[in-house]
């Protein structure tokens, strides 16, 4: 073999393992990688159902909806903490949950915002001032289902999730799913779209159960998603599911998570 043919041969082989490379786990890793995403998944969860409970509970208040301007939702200690905020830049009600049912308390006196409040409104409206450029963050939106918006710190900033939501019965809206990722000043560093599009699984007349609901992913999101299985307990009830699995073809695998465990586990 020539040197030009022998220096082919070393950039197709290198070549083909950089590919492998990136598309093959160990089980440990595996583990790893499901373990975590079923932690983001309890955090993303706790916001959600949070958020719903306290959406029902300051609706019921007519007086707080008069000078609403906006609702904050964040982690504190062990708690997720829901404010809403008035015309004046004041909470004027705010509750906390240390589960995903009952409140652990309730305050309806006005107080300002707590530096740390103010900055976390600061970062997300300067996250979302950039999604007035629709080219650079083509963020789509579907009748019926409106985006739910979750901003959780990190060490090194911020995370921005959008998840699907949907009042209407029977149905779980996966997909039309995006994170973001910022600095500590809110100017948005990466971002993703979990999915092509909207990927409702409905029940029907026809079909009043769909009791293992199936989706697939594209080849640059190889695994199952924290929104995924957000998305799937929020809804799950709505099918008469108590599973679901996405397909990867980057890993040419299924990941099937059992909402009974809160688990991920992995079928070939």
């Amino acid at each position: 073999m020539n040197m030009k043919n022998m220096l082919s041969l070393i950039v197709v082989l290198s070549s083909w393992l950089a590919v492998y490379s990136q598309g093959s786990y160990t089980e440990i890793e595996l583990k790893l990688k499901c373990d975590s995403i079923i932690e983001e998944s309890n955090t993303l969860y706790r916001y959600e159902t949070a958020a719903w409970n306290f959406t029902d509970m300051f609706l019921a208040k007519p007086e707080l909806m008069e000078t609403i301007r906006g609702v904050l939702t964040y982690q504190q200690g062990d708690t997720i903490k829901c404010l809403v905020i008035d015309d004046q830049s004041q909470c004027t009600y705010e509750v906390s949950f240390l589960n995903e049912s009952a409140p652990c308390s309730e305050v309806t006196t006005y107080r300002s915002l707590s530096e740390y409040e103010m900055n976390l409104i600061k970062v997300r409206e300067k996250i979302r001032s950039a999604f007035t450029d629709e080219k650079e963050y083509p963020i789509y939106s579907y009748k019926d289902y409106p985006l739910n918006w979750i901003l959780i710190p990190f060490k090194d900033g911020y995370k921005f999730y959008a998840i699907s939501g949907t009042s209407k019965g029977g149905v779980i809206p996966f997909g039309n799913d995006y994170l973001f990722i910022a600095d500590k000043e809110g100017k948005i560093q990466s971002w993703k779209k979990f999915h092509s599009g909207l990927l409702p699984v409905e029940v029907t007349e026809q079909m009043p159960m769909i009791a293992f609901p199936i989706h697939s992913h594209l080849k640059k999101e190889p695994f199952i998603s924290a929104t995924d299985i957000c998305t799937f307990r929020l809804y799950y009830n709505q099918t008469g599911s108590t599973k679901f699995a996405v397909y990867s073809p980057a890993l040419s695998m299924y990941f099937v998570y059992e909402i009974a465990t809160n688990t991920i586990r992995q079928k070939i």
